[in-house]
């Protein structure tokens, strides 16, 4: 469905902060897999580099994704990754097909 909003992310975190940012990933992954209009959310760390995190996410709507994107726990995490990566975040918006 063309509305669907579906995201990847990619942030490639500095090796020293890696074991402070994981617990706070995973928690805002709890908070997020309730959002309604949240269809999947996954997160993940690459095996060849475990600094970076993958995150996969589906939203039903670009209103629903808005909305999760206002959300506490989401700002906190983003407000928490500042002076801890080495990189800007890579997000990739993608289309079902």
């Amino acid at each position: 469905m063309k509305n669907k909003i579906i995201t990847n992310a990619l942030l490639k975190i500095n090796p020293q902060f890696i074991e402070q940012v994981l617990p706070l990933a995973i928690e805002s992954k709890n908070h997020i897999l309730l959002e309604e209009g949240c269809e999947n959310f996954v997160l993940m760390q690459k095996t060849e580099d475990p600094n970076t995190i993958v995150i996969f996410a589906i939203y039903t709507s670009k209103e629903t994704y808005d909305w999760h994107l206002e959300q506490d726990y989401v700002k906190r995490f983003f407000d928490f990754l500042n002076g801890k990566l080495i990189a800007p975040p890579e997000v990739t918006y993608l289309e079902e097909i």
